[in-house]
C-alpha cells in the first residue's frame, strides 16, 4: 500500500488556557505546525483562543478561531480537505474531539489520517479497564486497582 501524501494538516489546538495551566499544550501546537511547515506541508490550525501564541498569523498557513467541537471541525474538514490531522496537541479536548470525529464517520468520510497516534492507542489509554485489560495480557505488572462509577463503588 502507498504511503499517503500530506500535502495539507489540521492541527486541533489548544484551546482555552488559563494562567500557568495548558501552556504546553500551545507550545507543542505551536512547535508542531513548525515541524509541518518545515517539512512543505500546509497547516490548517483551529483554536477558539484568540490569545495564545498558536492563533498568531505566522504559525499557521490557515487559522480558525472558532470553537472546538464536532460540528465545526466537521465542516472545516468539508471545506479545507486536510490529509491529516493532528489532535494530540490539543490535550484532552483533542484527544476526545478526535475520537468523535472517527466515531461519526467524518474522518473516513473525507480520508483524513491521523498523524502521531491512531483511534485505537486513544481508546485503549482513555478506557481505564480497557488499558488494564492490555498490560494484563502483555503481562505487564500493575498496582491493584479498579475501576469505580460511584462514591458508593469507592468505598472500601
Amino acid at each position: 500500500m502507498a504511503k499517503k501524501i500530506l500535502k495539507k494538516v489540521m492541527v486541533i489546538g489548544s484551546g482555552p488556557i488559563v494562567i500557568g495551566q495548558a501552556a504546553e499544550f500551545d507550545y507543542s501546537g505551536t512547535q508542531a505546525c513548525k515541524a509541518l511547515h518545515e517539512e512543505g506541508i500546509k497547516v490548517v490550525l483551529v483554536n477558539p483562543n484568540p490569545a495564545t501564541i498558536q492563533t498568531d498569523l505566522t504559525t499557521a498557513d490557515i487559522v480558525y478561531i472558532e470553537p472546538l467541537n464536532v460540528e465545526t471541525l466537521g465542516k472545516i474538514i468539508e471545506k479545507e480537505r486536510p490529509d491529516g490531522l493532528i489532535a494530540t496537541m490539543g490535550g484532552q479536548n483533542g484527544l476526545n474531539l478526535s475520537t468523535q470525529l472517527y466515531e461519526q464517520g467524518i474522518l473516513q468520510k473525507y480520508d483524513v489520517e491521523m498523524l502521531g497516534t491512531n483511534i485505537w492507542a486513544i481508546e485503549h489509554g482513555e478506557n481505564r479497564e480497557s488499558f488494564k485489560r492490555l498490560m494484563q495480557d502483555l503481562e505487564i505488572p500493575l498496582p491493584k486497582s479498579k475501576t469505580v462509577n460511584t462514591f458508593e463503588d469507592a468505598k472500601v
